[in-house]
C-alpha cells in the first residue's frame, strides 16, 4: 500500500524479516536502499557502496541548514567539507528533535548536553560548535551554546611509512600483461613515485597531463591549490602504456577508468582499494598501519627528509601550502633528531640504589 518511497520506507524495509534472514541479504539490500536514498536526495549515483541510512534535516530546520551551508561556501569551504558539515547539521538537529527540541526557539542547555552525551563520534563536536555559533550569530537563538560542546584533544599518530624494498615489491604486484594490471601499475607509481593523493589520481584528466613537457598541472582535490609536478620517465611510460594499450574506449576525459560497465572514471575509494590489494599481494606487513595511497605519500616524504632534502623542498613536492605541514615527517627524520639528543643525567637517589640492586621501596 505504499505509493511513494522515502528514507523511512527504506528503513522499515531493512528491518523487515525478509531482509534480516541472512547477513548477506541484509548487506545487499542495505547497499540497494542506500542508492535509492541517493537518488531521492539528488545525490550522485555510486555503483559500490553500503553505509548507514542517511539522516535528513527535519523540515522545520531546513531553511537554517541552507543558510548555514551557503555561509560555509562563502567562507571558502571545499565541496567535500560542505558535504560533511551538511551531514553533521542533519545529525545534530535529528538528535535535538529526539530529545524534545521541535523548534529553533526550544533550544536549551539541557538539549545540547543530551546531544553531546548521545554522540558516539567525537569528531562531530567541532561541527556542532560551529553550528551553534552560527545560529546564535544570526539570531535564530538568543544565546551561544557552543561553549557547552567539549573540545577534544586528538592524539597525534606518526605517519604510516614503508621501506623502499616494500614499496618496490608493491610495484611488482600488478600483472602488466592485462589492461587492469596496466591501470593499477600506473596508479601505484603515481602514488609511490610522485606522492599524489587518491583524489588527485582519480581526478587526473588528459588536459592536465603534458607528455611533451613531462608535467602534470592540476588543482589539488583537498586544498584546491594549483600544483605542478614533473613526470619521471617510469611514471610517464606507465601512463602511456595504459592509455594506449589498456584503457577502455570512452569519451570521458578522466584517464583512469573502471573496467566494467558502465565504464565510469575511478573514484578515490577505488584508488585506495587498488593500493590496499597490492599490499596484500606483496605480503607486506600492514599490522596497525595505514595501507592506502596516502601511506605511500608519507613514505616518499620520509625518504626525502631522511636523505637530506630540505623541508621546504619536500613541502613543495607534496603540494603543501603551510610551512608547518611537513613537521610530522620531520619527527621521522631519525638522523637529524640524533643531533638534538640530550645527555642522560647520572642516576642518583632511589634510582641509583635500585640500579645497584638494593631493595628500594617507593
Amino acid at each position: 500500500g505504499i505509493e511513494d518511497y522515502s528514507t523511512n520506507v527504506g528503513e522499515l524495509f531493512l528491518n523487515s524479516q525478509y531482509c534480516t534472514e541472512t547477513p548477506k541479504r541484509q548487506r545487499d539490500f542495505k547497499a540497494f536502499i542506500s542508492r535509492l536514498d541517493d537518488c531521492l536526495l539528488g545525490m550522485s549515483y555510486r555503483i559500490y557502496h553500503c553505509r548507514k541510512q542517511i539522516k535528513t534535516t527535519p523540515p522545520q530546520f531546513v531553511h537554517i541548514e541552507e543558510h548555514y551551508i551557503c555561509w560555509c561556501g562563502e567562507k571558502g569551504n571545499a565541496p567535500a567539507t560542505i558535504k560533511l558539515k551538511r551531514a553533521s547539521f542533519a545529525r545534530f538537529m535529528c538528535r535535538a528533535v529526539e530529545f524534545g527540541c521541535h523548534a529553533i526557539n526550544d533550544f536549551e542547555p539541557a538539549h545540547i548536553e543530551k546531544v553531546v552525551l548521545a554522540e558516539s563520534n567525537q569528531e562531530h563536536y567541532g561541527h556542532y560548535r560551529e553550528i551553534l555559533r552560527f545560529i546564535a550569530a544570526n539570531e535564530y537563538i538568543d544565546y551561544d551554546y557552543s561553549t557547552l560542546i567539549p573540545k577534544i584533544h586528538r592524539v597525534f599518530h606518526l605517519p604510516s611509512t614503508y621501506t623502499k624494498e616494500e614499496r618496490i615489491n608493491l610495484e611488482s604486484t600488478p600483472d602488466r600483461n592485462t589492461p587492469l594490471g596496466k591501470r593499477d601499475y600506473a596508479i601505484i607509481l603515481l602514488a609511490n613515485r610522485l606522492g599524489l593523493r587518491s583524489g588527485d589520481i582519480a581526478g587526473l584528466s588528459f588536459d592536465k597531463v603534458n607528455f611533451s613537457n613531462d608535467t602534470i598541472m592540476f588543482d589539488q582535490d583537498k586544498t584546491k591549490d594549483p600544483h605542478i609536478i614533473y613526470l619521471v620517465q617510469d611514471v610517464k611510460d606507465a601512463l602511456l602504456e595504459y592509455i594506449n594499450a589498456g584503457r577502455p574506449d570512452s569519451e570521458d576525459n578522466h584517464i583512469f577508468m573502471m573496467h566494467k560497465a558502465p565504464y565510469e572514471s575511478v573514484s578515490a575509494i577505488a584508488i585506495h582499494g587498488i593500493v590496499s590489494k597490492a599490499f596484500r599481494i606483496a605480503n607486506v606487513d600492514i599490522s596497525n598501519k595505514k595501507h592506502g595511497a596516502h601511506s605511500l605519500r608519507s613514505s616518499l616524504a620520509t625518504d626525502m627528509v631522511n636523505t637530506g632534502e630540505s623541508y621546504d623542498q619536500t613541502r613543495k613536492v607534496l603540494g603543501h601550502r603551510s610551512e608547518d605541514a611537513i613537521k610530522h615527517y620531520a619527527r621521522l627524520d631519525i638522523e637529524r633528531l640524533r643531533l638534538c639528543a640530550l645527555e642522560a643525567r647520572e642516576p642518583s637517589g632511589f634510582f641509583e640504589r635500585f640500579l645497584n640492586g638494593e631493595e628500594v621501596f617507593f
